[in-house]
């Protein structure tokens, strides 16, 4: 897992670089002036990403196949001012029925994951929305223009409220924020139970891995 992890890291920072996001020695165009108030961005779902990285553990190798699930549907305001700590914050709510399967190699399969993951695994009927609510971001300005922060705060997940903290790389953009991200939970802190296939031959293993692309555009 730990390999995955920097793996994917290194990808999320090529996507920023590649982004402009990266590798500048100047300033962000709105960076602003120290002790300016704080700015605030509203996440565009259209341009941002958040996905779901599962493993599978196999009696039969033949079975086992890991699966990626994007969220399609989320919200959320970002505040951020690089003058000073404790002026950032982030709250976020996805809809937990807008996740879908990334990848699956026929409709069949996709439909019958997807309905197991929706039915079984986040009961969505009953827990429509998965939220995040920073309650403390800590932030250090890089060589390269770009911040490496730290989001700590709720999550709540299939009626749970569990204590996160989410490491991210934000880079200010003109009239927008960036901020790519990788963090891992486990089902059973949320009280959920990770779906099986093959008579209970192909288990979903309890820790999952969450990567995020976001882009946020400055609100007047």
């Amino acid at each position: 897992m730990r390999d995955k992890h920097r793996v994917l890291a290194a990808a999320l920072g090529a996507l920023l670089m590649a982004r402009g996001g990266v590798g500048r020695s100047d300033p962000a165009p709105n960076q602003g002036a120290q002790g300016s108030a704080s700015a605030r961005y509203r996440i565009d779902a259209a341009k941002s990403r958040f996905v779901v990285e599962t493993e599978t553990s196999s009696l039969a190798l033949m079975f086992a196949h890991d699966h990626r699930i994007e969220a399609r549907e989320f919200s959320g305001v970002a505040k951020f001012n690089p003058a000073g700590r404790g002026t950032a914050s982030l709250e976020l709510t996805v809809r937990a029925d807008s996740l879908r399967l990334l990848e699956e190699k026929t409709i069949a399969d996709r439909a019958a994951i997807e309905n197991a993951l929706r039915e079984d695994v986040l009961e969505t009927v009953k827990y429509p929305e998965i939220s995040f609510k920073s309650r403390a971001v800590t932030f250090e300005r890089r060589g390269d223009g770009t911040y490496d922060a730290r989001l700590t705060g709720d999550l709540r997940l299939h009626g749970v409220r569990r204590a996160v903290t989410i490491p991210a790389r934000i880079a200010l953009e003109p009239d927008a924020l960036h901020a790519i991200g990788i963090f891992e939970i486990r089902q059973s802190d949320f009280n959920m139970t990770p779906f099986s296939f093959v008579k209970g031959a192909v288990v979903i293993k309890d820790a999952v891995t969450i990567s995020f692309d976001i882009i946020a555009s400055r609100l007047p």
